[in-house]
């Protein structure tokens, strides 16, 4: 009944909203035309993709600063972009040789060549450039050559099987950026001089951000749009009326579940599903937060016993979240590795159990309150009479999210664990180091997003659970947040970045999954199909399972005489 009246709610402000003449207006004027509108539900705070984790920025960095020499296409396979085929490697592994297409220009008209790649590297191997994504095996890469302005010959000190991923995600201009140390400080970084389809015109705090053709684009008579506004909307109604009124074309992440968006929507949108990678999770914190120490030193007081972990994971009812909260528009998950060539079939060790809860936190010295709230009486690490009570933090403007959060909070009460939801904007949740955002720092207890990686995913694993790569003033780009240190885990991960055998590889992988579900660093809920928001008036969208809502930009077009 609660979603029933959720939805009705939902259906109800979007009318109103609709009549009201409520929502951004569009330079399009709603009947289509040369410009089609995106909507964001929250501004990305830059567009380059390097310098941030979060989804938003890579909706927007698509359709301009993120074309590299290769993309993954809607099948999962990488394909060339820039480069004039996939590179040459040598029997060794050690040697990749990469030629770039003739006369491909920047945005502003310079020549892009080898130089630029060159430059790229140098970027991303800089350790002190603030990158904080994007940036594995760079470091491997001993020696780059340019022999002519098409040709790049890269040189590994040891073979690194994800080299084709590495230049998936964008090229630097060397000419119209900056020095690698001050990356974060380019101006480039919301003014982008790139090689892509469209390129910044404008951009409106708060509001919008305008893209126009790029006239040195290297497709010839492409892109088709002349320009596309991404405009920032928060509110999910607001968001729905813009598609109701004809003034969006496509919505990033409709809040509402394809049923009721179509019937709201009929003739004029639909939402559509594809599988996605966004991998909804928990993640614990397992050191003590604000005592000023972001190391894995001392034990969180509450959490870094895992019995606790253990009754948390058991009394959260996932097949009820996912088929009657979600409405079964998510499929379960257990571990990282949910899709893809490394997809890992292990089983849900800690499963919905209210009475294994209960004993569990008995055991670890957590009684029963008079309020219905446990309190410690001998815990491990917890003074007596501490509340067993930790704090959920997520990310704004997003109903799926808040409806999980609403689920796991009812269901922790029922075993005496009191959760408090706060939800910060996208800046903070994936905010830096320097920023002192709370994970990076290490001054949260629990944390709930979801995450995605691409078809290589070694970066973005080693990242975040090897223990090197725990953050620290001295290791600020570091992400194991969650502060876990595991030699099995380690040496996993090394080996599955250091080997060419794929079943090696993903049995490597599925190793770092047992361990995640053994020892519950996170705990994995549920896996999202991506759902977008399409105008019936836009043609050429192909849905990519690893791109974006702008993936594939340069190919749309209004329908004739609409």
């Amino acid at each position: 009944m609660k979603l029933k009246l959720f939805s009705l709610f939902v259906i109800l402000g979007v009318i109103l909203s609709a009549c009201s003449g409520g929502g951004a207006e569009s330079t399009s004027g709603g009947e289509g035309g040369d410009t089609a509108v995106l909507i964001l539900p929250e501004e990305p705070t830059t567009l380059n993709f390097y310098l941030a984790d979060a989804a938003i920025v890579r909706q927007v960095a698509d359709s301009t600063s993120m074309t590299g020499l290769v993309t993954i296409d809607e099948t999962g396979n990488f394909v060339p972009v820039l480069a004039d085929g996939l590179p040459a490697i040598s029997d060794d592994f050690l040697t990749v040789t990469w030629k770039l297409l003739p006369d491909l220009k920047w945005s502003d008209g310079e020549p892009l060549t080898s130089d630029d790649v060159r430059f790229t590297v140098e970027v991303l191997s800089n350790p002190d450039s603030g990158a904080l994504v994007g940036t594995s095996g760079f470091d491997l890469i001993s020696n780059v050559e340019t022999p002519d302005d098409l040709t790049i010959v890269l040189t590994y000190s040891e073979p690194y099987p994800g080299y084709l991923d590495q230049f998936a995600y964008g090229l630097f201009p060397r000419h119209a950026s900056g020095a690698p140390e001050e990356m974060p400080s380019w101006e480039w970084n919301r003014a982008p001089v790139s090689a892509g389809p469209f390129v910044v015109s404008s951009w409106e705090s708060g509001k919008s951000i305008t893209l126009t053709r790029n006239p040195n684009y290297y497709e010839a008579g492409k892109p088709y749009l002349d320009s596309i506004v991404f405009e920032i909307v928060p509110e999910p109604a607001a968001q729905t009326a813009m598609m109701l009124n004809g003034e969006g074309h496509v919505h990033l992440w409709p809040g509402e579940f394809k049923a009721d968006y179509d019937e709201i929507l009929n003739g004029k949108a639909q939402q559509y599903l594809i599988p996605g990678i966004w991998n909804m999770a928990i993640d614990f914190n397992l050191s003590a937060p604000f005592d000023g120490d972001p190391s894995e030193a001392a034990q969180h007081p509450i959490l870094g016993d895992i019995r606790v972990r253990q009754a948390i994971a058991h009394a959260i009812n996932y097949e009820t979240l996912q088929q009657d909260v979600l409405q079964g528009s998510v499929g379960d998950s257990t571990n990282p590795f949910a899709y893809g060539w490394y997809k890992c079939e292990l089983p849900r060790k800690h499963g919905f159990d209210v009475e294994a809860a209960n004993q569990l936190l008995e055991e670890a010295g957590w009684v029963m309150g008079d309020d219905g709230i446990r309190v410690a009486e001998g815990a491990l690490y917890a003074e007596d009479g501490t509340r067993l009570s930790l704090e959920l933090q997520g990310y704004t403007a997003f109903d799926p999210l808040q409806l999980t959060e609403e689920f796991i909070v009812e269901n922790l009460k029922a075993v005496g664990i009191e959760a408090r939801i706060q939800n910060y904007d996208f800046s903070i949740i994936f905010g830096t180091f320097e920023d002192n955002s709370p994970r990076a720092v290490g001054d949260y207890d629990m944390l709930i997003f979801d995450r995605g990686f691409t078809t290589e995913p070694q970066g973005y694993n080693f990242d975040a659970y090897h223990s090197s790569r725990i953050p620290s003033a001295e290791n600020t780009t570091g992400g194991n947040y969650f502060r876990w240190v595991n030699a099995d885990v380690d040496a996993a991960l090394e080996l599955a970045g250091t080997s060419f055998d794929t079943e090696t590889r993903k049995a490597a992988y599925c190793e770092v999954g047992q361990a995640v579900i053994d020892e519950l660093p996170q705990i994995y809920l549920y896996l999202f199909q991506d759902n977008y928001g399409i105008a019936d008036n836009l043609e050429g969208y192909v849905l990519n399972t690893w791109g974006s809502m702008s993936w594939g930009v340069q190919n749309w077009k209004f329908k004739a005489g609409e």
